[in-house]
């Protein structure tokens, strides 16, 4: 089972599971005040994720489309959990995510 999950990124699936549409749910069903879903637990806790995500795909050189696996999560469950003027923080978790892709080295070159 731990060989097939690592085989598949699972790593990378549960945190944007969890983290995309866990995280709005919970806020959603703890009734946690608007103002502190969007902007400290969704903008903070989001935005950070993103960019650990980013850089930890680059950084063990897997393929780079993991990288919208986080931004699609959360847009569904922006989708789902949130009113509409929020969905742009999926662009921004995507850009950040890339952004920390593209600034990692790859294992390969840290060992210089």
């Amino acid at each position: 089972m731990t060989e097939k999950f690592r085989k598949f990124n699972g790593q990378y699936w549960l945190v944007a599971i969890l983290v995309g549409v866990v995280l709005p749910w919970l806020l959603k069903l703890l009734s946690v005040s608007r103002f502190h879903q969007i902007v400290w637990l969704l903008f903070c806790f989001d935005f950070i994720v993103a960019m650990i995500i980013g850089w930890q795909i680059r950084r063990t050189a897997r393929t780079g489309w993991l990288v919208w696996l986080l931004p699609i999560f959360c847009l569904l469950g922006l989708y789902l959990f949130f009113p509409q003027y929020v969905y742009y923080l999926a662009l921004v978790d995507l850009g950040l995510s890339y952004l920390a892709y593209g600034m990692a080295a790859p294992r390969e070159a840290q060992r210089d």
